[in-house]
């Protein structure tokens, strides 16, 4: 079966979550796309990159309605130097989104049925090198 969509199509999405590596998750039909640029809870615009049996990647274009988790980033350097990808994506969901990824990966490829994490620590002082590290 091939894929529901073309290289170079723009899709609506709406992103649900947040892969490993940083892109949005959203689905077209049901066909899963990885949106460079798409945060949990937008719904965007997205150029398709390229296309897999699988999944399609794609970058977003535009931001049809943001997220109510998007803020406003700090740095002015942002969206720039790449150094800090998830500047505009609240802190508090930041965590959670990393917390999600490392239960998924100790449940799929570890098979641990309840993985034993601790309590995150959240570190409410500024922002900086290594201070969106979440510790387990």
């Amino acid at each position: 079966m091939a894929a529901p969509v073309r290289k170079g199509e723009e899709l609506e999405l709406h992103i649900d979550s947040l892969a490993y590596g940083g892109n949005g998750v959203g689905r077209h039909d049901g066909f899963v796309v990885f949106a460079r640029g798409g945060l949990p809870g937008d719904t965007v615009r997205a150029r398709v990159t390229k296309v897999k049996r699988g999944f399609a990647e794609g970058v977003v274009t535009e931001l049809v309605a943001p997220s109510g988790a998007r803020v406003e980033a700090p740095c002015r350097h942002f969206g720039v130097c790449g150094g800090c990808r998830f500047q505009d994506l609240a802190y508090e969901v930041q965590l959670a989104e990393k917390e999600r990824q490392v239960r998924d990966a100790l449940v799929r490829i570890g098979r641990f049925a309840e993985p034993p994490l601790l309590r995150r620590m959240i570190y409410a002082g500024c922002r900086g090198p290594k201070t969106n590290a979440a510790l387990f």
